[in-house]
């Protein structure tokens, strides 16, 4: 009988070591859960952050190509009216020599 209450103590002693182990395990998985919860966090900021610059960026990008554009119209303009000038005046050349 004395054996068997032994055996059961003993028994029972292991199971107690082994929940502690299981709840020291459950102790550093939250630990590092609530580590990875901070960097999500963190990211989520960083990626709201680069969201903002981006469209930021977008603006200018579309700003800056306007702005192009217009500097290409300019030029395209001014060649038009050069060729339109040079033709005007050939033409007052040729009415009066006529």
């Amino acid at each position: 009988m004395e054996a068997i209450l032994q055996q059961l103590l003993e028994g029972q002693g292991r199971l107690f070591e082994e929940l502690q182990d299981i709840k020291r395990e459950q102790i550093e998985q939250s630990q590092e859960l609530n580590g990875i919860k901070e960097q999500l966090d963190n990211m989520q900021g960083q990626l709201a952050e680069n969201t903002r610059f981006i469209a930021a960026l977008s603006q200018d990008v579309a700003r800056t190509a306007t702005r192009e554009d217009i500097n290409t119209l300019s030029a395209s303009i001014e060649a038009l009216n050069t060729r339109l000038f040079k033709q005007e005046s050939e033409l007052i050349l040729l009415k009066t020599a006529k």
